[in-house]
């Protein structure tokens, strides 16, 4: 069978295809990045980080609003799955991707950037949300956007559910949520505080006030009681949730000199460090060890330098007081067991381990449920054995139509990023419920990755991850103070390199709107999980890999290096061009000592035009998949029993070219060879010289128009370089009409067929002729 020819992408990879497959069957998914598919909420991470990198901020922000309205509060509490999932960790340590996103929100903050404008009311139904927490606000969020109109119920006094009644100010500052709670009221969103939604028929009386939908994402906001003696005998227990809540809201309760916070969770955690700031010394009892907590370990550490004592493998038996008040818990010693249902080793107590604590005050913090009671049982729907409500998995709607319901409330207490997925859920399910569309739309087939592309790790060297900076501890421990400082603007564009941009290129689509190239885009049955391609030059079979052989079982690993440069240091005379001739200041010149110096290329500003390499005197940048002997290889295809005319053309003018650009050139007597290169300013006087060396009777350049380059100095460059070459073939007593260049401003292909057709006759009649067209 006939296979199409190897393309080298980065030197070291090859890919062979079959021509009949690559020419019968659609590619229909290609795998996005592993960060990207950890993220509950889809956020794009790899898009935004790679922003970042490149110094966007606002449009790095403006992806991470597209599926999460709460980037600075997620970027201080978020508990960031997809650093789990980072390929960078088997290098050194993952990018630190929550960080970054706190980063971009600070930054809108700090440099008055505009938040995204009111959406218009396009639709005539109203939507209840009753809880104001993550879920809720994502929600309301994406209705708004949608053109419905929202109104959020709270019963606490001010919103963001446990967002403001849970996370203490020392990790979620209030003027953080408060705005960015006012951006989502901004988009439209109604929110009413201190109004609860309660009441014998209280979801009746949401539908009669005239909302078509209603969801409830009321949190998990009631303690779970520890069950053990003397419990509820003595003052001065108090559950961790209501301690925090009371704490938020101003009313901080008197704990005494001795606290033990019972749990191991992120609540348990953040009760423990609040009550060090109230002056008490604290210590946590949890009955597994360190690995097994559920809170994070940052945290957990976080806790530590602050004075907090963990006792690990230890349990509560019971309460002891005096005089009804708490004076002391005794636990017990615990061992590991088997695992059991939450798949950690099951804890066993030890007999005869028992020891005492004194405490003044307890605060368990064991589990959390959904506060239920005024949900009356005849409104039609379920509530689970364990306590929260009951949906359908994938649609969030409940037993009774038009009420739906997500969060903590349905899950138990989670992550705030699951909640916020939670909401965008219900936002669509709700959207097709009043549009009266099937809630579950039809799923695409299962499938497969057919182009799985992965980094190469052998070759990264180590980066230290950056360390966020915080409070001194004196200082934290003082007050409510926020501890984490953030990144500055270098730091953040320098953590945001580390990234090794895992799957295809940044998938950010902010190219999208502005591009009239008809740049392809691959993409599978649902649309979410659309991906931009970039190809790089030279990559005719990589094209046609997008219509490989459907229904392949094992995924293609394939790695693509962008068109970027690089420089040869041992080349390198330190000069300087490359520098001058950048308009991205991607080069810049470092000191070799001697008073010498050499250049060097950051890859992740440079844009892949290759004007560089052309200005080089060198020759010591080199350009990735644009190969040394691209040109040898184009050349190799002259034809000595004709008359052999080398055609340079851009790539970004060319998108538009048929297959073959031979259709539609009637010219029998002429060898046309076509040569595509990222951009004319990458065109080097050595290609033109080398084309009439091999036996081409004229050369000519098509690029884009001069107000329209890609790279928006392409044309200046090639008449400066193209300038100098028709002096030097003049020289060498070549007529000028043999060699010519131009920039149409129709980007048509008949426009591209005059254009040769003009340099054609030209170089018969002998003269150049007058350029009406260029």
């Amino acid at each position: 069978m006939h296979k199409a020819p190897s393309l080298n992408l980065d030197g070291n990879l090859s890919l062979v295809f079959e021509e009949d497959a690559y020419r019968r069957y659609p590619v229909t998914r290609i795998e996005p990045s592993p960060c990207t598919q950890a993220c509950p909420a889809g956020v794009n991470v790899k898009a935004y980080v790679s922003l970042i990198a490149a110094g966007r901020f606002a449009e790095a922000l403006q992806v991470v609003r597209e599926r999460n309205p709460l980037p600075g509060i997620c970027g201080r509490v978020c508990t960031h799955p997809c650093e789990a999932y980072c390929n960078r960790a088997q290098v050194d340590a993952p990018v630190a991707i929550c960080w970054l996103k706190r980063f971009v929100a600070d930054y809108e903050l700090q440099h008055g950037l505009t938040p995204p404008t009111p959406s218009a009311r396009t639709r005539p139904e109203r939507v209840a949300v009753v809880g104001s927490g993550p879920a809720g606000l994502t929600a309301a969020h994406d209705l708004a956007r949608k053109g419905y109109r929202v109104t959020v119920f709270e019963a606490l006094s001010r919103p963001g559910g446990m967002l403001a009644a849970g996370i203490p100010a020392f990790r979620l500052p209030r003027d953080i949520l408060q705005y960015e709670i006012g951006v989502i009221e901004k988009s439209g969103v109604e929110i009413r505080c201190g109004q609860a939604v309660a009441g014998e028929h209280a979801l009746d009386e949401l539908f009669e006030a005239g909302y078509g939908a209603v969801f409830l994402a009321v949190g998990a906001h009631k303690s779970r009681k520890l069950g053990v003696p003397g419990e509820d005998a003595y003052r001065g227990v108090l559950d961790a949730v209501s301690f925090l809540r009371k704490v938020n809201l101003g009313r901080a309760p008197k704990l005494g000199r001795r606290v033990a916070v019972i749990g191991g969770g992120n609540s348990a955690v953040d009760a423990a460090r609040t009550a060090v700031r109230l002056g008490s010394e604290v210590r946590i009892v949890y009955r597994r060890t360190r690995k097994e907590m559920p809170a994070g370990e940052y945290e957990i550490r976080q806790a530590e330098i602050e004075g907090v004592q963990i006792d690990y493998l230890a349990a509560p038996v019971e309460v002891l007081g005096q005089r009804g008040r708490v004076t002391g818990l005794r636990c017990v010693r615990m061992k590991l067991g088997e695992p059991d249902d939450s798949g950690r080793r099951r804890p066993i107590p030890i007999p005869g381990s028992e020891f005492t604590l004194e405490v003044d005050t307890i605060l368990p913090a064991v589990s959390q449920e959904p506060d239920l009671s005024f949900l009356p049982a005849d409104q039609g729907v379920r509530v689970s054995r364990r306590h929260t409500l009951e949906v359908d998995p994938e649609t969030l709607a409940t037993a009774r139509p038009g009420v739906f319901a997500g969060g903590d409330a349905v899950t138990g207490p989670n992550t705030v990023i699951d909640a916020i997925a939670a909401g965008h859920v219900a936002a669509r399910s709700i959207e097709r419920y009043l549009r009266g569309d099937p809630l579950q739309p039809p799923s695409p087939a299962p499938g497969t990755p057919e182009l799985e592309i992965k980094p190469d790790l052998k070759r990264r060297k180590k980066q230290r991850r950056a360390e966020m900076p915080t409070l001194p501890t004196d200082i934290r421990v003082a007050g409510f103070q926020e501890v984490e400082l953030g990144f500055r603007e270098a730091v953040a564009v320098e953590e945001a390199r580390r990234c090794l941009r895992c799957g295809p290129c940044r998938e950010c689509f902010v190219c999208v709107p502005e591009c009239h190239k008809l740049v392809t885009v691959l993409s599978t049955p649902d649309s979410r999980d659309e991906t931009l391609f970039r190809l790089p030059e030279g990559s005719e079979p990589l094209t046609r890999f997008a219509h490989i052989k459907a229904g392949r079982r094992k995924p293609t690993p394939v790695e693509l290096t962008p068109p970027t440069c690089y420089v040869q240091p041992e080349v390198c005379r330190g000069c300087g061009d490359c520098v001058t001739a950048c308009e991205y200041g991607a080069p810049v010149l470092l000191p070799r000592g001697n008073g010498l110096y050499v250049a060097r290329i950051d890859e992740s500003l440079c844009k892949g035009c290759g004007t560089c390499v052309a200005v080089c005197p060198s020759s010591a940048i080199v350009q990735r998949a644009f190969s040394p002997d691209w040109l040898e290889q184009k050349l190799a295809t002259l034809d000595p029993q004709k008359k052999n005319v080398v055609v340079f053309h851009c790539t970004w003018y060319a998108s538009h070219l048929p297959q073959s650009p031979f259709e539609g050139l009637a010219h029998p007597d002429v060898h046309l060879v076509f040569a595509r290169t990222p951009c004319t300013g990458r065109i080097e006087a050595s290609f033109v010289l080398r084309a009439f060396e091999r036996g081409a009777e004229g050369v000519l350049v098509v690029g884009c128009a001069r107000n329209a380059c890609h790279y928006g100095f392409g044309n200046r460059f090639a008449d400066e370089h193209f300038g100098t070459v028709q002096n030097l073939l003049s020289v060498l007593g070549l007529p000028s009409e043999k060699f010519q260049w131009a920039w149409p401003e129709a980007e048509q292909f008949d426009a591209f067929v005059a254009t040769v057709d003009w340099f054609l006759q030209s170089m018969r009649e002998g003269r150049v002729c007058e350029k009406v067209i260029a």
